[in-house]
């Protein structure tokens, strides 16, 4: 800096604290001018200045030292007055004033200084009032500076003189007699005497030059609000066009409006006021024009949630956290298609959106987000893939019998539903008035109305547990499963001996209710008191209908059925029916064996059953017989094939018949013990032999031990030992013609014999 322009600047400084003294500055050999209006001046004056005989006017020295050309003077109403007043005057002795060519003038704001061409401009001071770019207005932004070193030559010259940098181009400049002041107490005369107008004195340059670029920004961005281009000198700026898009001037920046998208590119085009040039290198420009990119809110689709071929589906889309837009307020729209804003929430990753829409078949999607309907500026954009719906698969399983392919309506079942491809899952929803559904721990459970009937296919949510918060159960979309299930009421088979009941009566007449599955002895006298006691009350709602088979058998002691006390029947039971008594029909006998079986009907379209295992379907079975005596006494008809007769003389008798009566001991089953006592009338060799020895045929009286072996009802085989009285003639020996012989051979008609039997009939008695 010249060494001059610190002092200027102190003694610019003292000046402003005395302003409120009135100033009157004059040229230099410039003409006597009035100081004041009225009073006096009171002397003396110095360094040259001459007061007039009025007392009122001064005129300035022809030339002034610079310690002489300010000059402060005592005014008084009068001279006998001078010695008690205290109001002064100060009057300064200026340069010559400038002549300065404002066409010729140029201002660089950015550069901060002002090149003034002219004459006199030696010492001229420029004061500005302007607000810096980029500085807030503390006050009256005002400051000036001085011209120290013009150029030398003839005519005009040109001087600069620097001012504050970054001045707006509209900055109010003014130029300053050399040595002289500004301020509203300041009065300037020419050297004529005639009061220069403060207007007058006001510089307009011919023109402003900007040297630093004009547009501040890289791009328009769009992300924080209507999209914005930062601007060095607004107010220079005439006019502004962006092509498609719309532009507005404001202060210190262009609003672009109606940004056709985010890939695109602005074509800025400013044009300057008048007076105002842009230096491009050696060139001057009236117009400024810049290419920029959008600067849009950064948008990213959430894999996994822009779904195919789902109708009225919804995806996620993430935008920055550096986007300021209200994302609810935003026109969303996909493939053009006007979206729905369903959910918002807000994370440390950004502002993720829950957009519904009407579904695509597209491969993929354009989500655009819009400021308004009107304005349509685009401010975020982003395109994506679309991934397939997946398909549900979904068993249904009644939990301890397997899985079904209809919806109970009597009972919840549980539904696993296989696991979606990618990322997702499938949610049950309710479908009211065909079924509901009911969560509970890790499963969840469905259970058809009550009053609903016929087919319906189960309705999923399809959902993205790894979205943040709330948005991890919002549904993406709704799907059907594909197949169709039956809604009805599932039969599962019931306990059989919980619903039936074996009672008979005891010896004393007491009914007891007999256990299934284990042996029962019924007293003789009460053996026509049992009965099957069906307790349809018993069956719950949820076991739904039942479908049994009662089978009620009785056998003899010697295994034939007693066909007048069965009963065979199916039953259909239905839940919370009356109770029903079928009682055991017939006369029951001693050691009779009465069979109860209970057993479900395996029919797959009334039950659940498990596919795994076809052999658990529940049944009982009652086991009771009738008591009866310790022995039996009956009559047999026994065919002995060949006895042996073990008295002399021996030998073989074939073929027997006779009637046998036997005394046997009974079992608790009433079968007769192998061993027995017997008696009977016997018809012996009723074929006559081969050997030498003749056994005439003859009636026995037999009696002895029988072992018998029972084959079938009423016959058996078995072994016998019998002593017998023979009611026969001579037994007779073949003599061969041999006189010697004698054809009668001596024995007793008592004898004892032995051997195989077969004994057909069963006819007597217990005792």
């Amino acid at each position: 800096m010249h060494a001059a322009r610190p002092l200027f600047l102190v003694v610019s400084m003292l000046s402003g604290l005395a302003s409120a003294v009135p100033v009157v500055q004059v040229p230099e050999g410039g003409r006597p001018v009035e100081v004041i209006p009225k009073g006096v001046i009171c002397g003396p004056v110095r360094g040259g200045w001459t007061l007039g005989a009025d007392g009122r006017s001064l005129q300035p020295p022809a030339k002034a030292d610079d310690g002489d050309r300010v000059m402060e003077l005592t005014v008084a109403e009068s001279p006998g007055r001078c010695a008690e007043s205290e109001a002064t005057v100060m009057v300064i002795a200026t340069g010559p004033l400038p002549r300065i060519d404002a066409a010729a003038t140029t201002f660089y704001p950015d550069d901060g200084r002002v090149e003034l061409r002219g004459t006199n401009l030696l010492n001229v001071a420029i004061a500005w009032a302007g607000t810096p770019r980029g500085e807030a207005p503390r006050g009256p932004p005002e400051g000036q500076d001085v011209c120290l070193t013009p150029s030398t030559g003839k005519g005009p010259v040109d001087c600069a003189v620097p001012v504050a940098q970054g001045l707006p181009t509209d900055a109010v400049l003014f130029w300053i007699p050399p040595h002289g002041r500004r301020g509203p107490d300041v009065t300037t005369y020419d050297a004529n005497g005639n009061v220069v107008d403060a207007e007058a004195m006001r510089l307009r340059p011919g023109r402003v030059i900007l040297t630093q670029p004009l547009v501040l920004s890289n791009g328009v961005d769009v992300s924080k609000g209507p999209g914005s281009v930062s601007v060095s000198h607004s107010e220079a700026i005439a006019s502004a066009e962006c092509g498609l898009a719309r532009c507005e001037v404001g202060d210190g920046v262009v609003y672009v409006r109606n940004v056709p998208g985010v890939d695109a590119t602005i074509s800025l085009r400013l044009r300057l006021t008048p007076r105002v040039l842009f230096a491009r290198g050696d060139a001057l420009e009236q117009t400024v024009s810049a290419t920029l990119p959008v600067l849009a809110c950064p948008l990213t689709a959430v894999e996994g949630t822009v779904l195919r071929g789902a109708e009225d589906s919804a995806l996620v889309v993430r935008l920055d956290p550096i986007c300021a837009h209200d994302s609810r307020t935003l026109i969303w729209t996909v493939n053009n298609q006007r979206a729905r804003v369903e959910r918002v929430l807000k994370t440390a990753e950004g502002t993720h959106v829950l957009l519904r829409t009407g579904g695509t078949p597209d491969q993929q999607v354009t989500i655009t987000a819009l400021t308004s309907r009107h304005e349509g500026t685009v401010v975020a954009s982003e395109t994506a893939k679309t991934t397939p719906l997946p398909v549900p698969r979904a068993v249904l399983e009644l939990p301890g019998h397997g899985p079904i392919d209809f919806v109970p309506t009597n009972r919840p079942a549980e539904v696993h539903v296989a696991s979606a491809a990618g990322l997702g899952r499938f949610v049950l929803h309710a479908l009211p008035g065909a079924y509901g559904v009911t969560p509970k721990e890790s499963t969840t459970l469905i259970q058809g109305e009550a009053a609903a009937g016929g087919f319906v296919a189960l309705r999923f949510g399809y959902q993205l547990p790894t979205l943040p918060g709330e948005l991890a159960t919002a549904d993406l979309a709704l799907v059907d499963e594909r197949v169709q299930r039956l809604v009805r009421e599932a039969s599962v088979p019931a306990r059989v001996d919980t619903l039936f009941e074996f009672v008979c009566a005891d010896k004393d007449g007491k009914d007891v209710s007999l256990a299934p599955s284990r042996p029962h002895r019924l007293s003789y006298e009460m053996r026509n008191t049992c009965r099957v006691i069906v307790h349809r009350e018993r069956l719950m709602p949820e076991e739904g209908n039942q479908e049994v088979h009662l089978r009620v058998s009785v056998t003899r002691p010697d295994g034939s059925t007693r066909g007048e006390s069965g009963v065979d029947q199916r039953m259909f039971l239905r839940p919370k029916g009356d109770e029903r008594v079928i009682p055991v029909p017939g006369n029951l006998g001693q050691y009779d064996r009465i069979l109860v079986q209970v057993s479900h009907v395996a029919d797959e379209a009334r039950y659940a059953l498990a596919t795994t295992d076809r052999t658990g379907l529940p049944s009982a079975q009652w086991t009771a017989t009738i008591q009866g005596g310790l022995f039996r006494l009956y009559a047999t008809a026994a065919i002995p094939a060949g006895l042996y007769r073990a008295t002399v003389p021996t030998g073989q008798l074939a073929i027997n018949f006779g009637v046998l009566s036997r005394l046997a001991l009974l079992n608790n089953e009433g079968q007769e013990r192998l061993l027995g006592i017997e008696l009977g009338l016997m018809g012996l060799g009723l074929v006559p032999q081969s050997g030498d020895i003749q056994f005439p045929p003859t009636v026995a009286v037999v009696t002895g031990l029988g072992l018998r072996v029972p084959i079938g009802p009423g016959a058996a085989v078995g072994a016998n030992a019998w002593v017998a009285y023979e009611f026969r003639g001579d037994i007779k020996r073949r003599t061969g013609g041999d006189p010697n012989l004698d054809p009668v051979v001596p024995s007793s008609n008592w004898s004892f014999i032995f051997g195989p039997s077969i004994s057909v009939g069963n006819v007597g008695f217990n005792l």
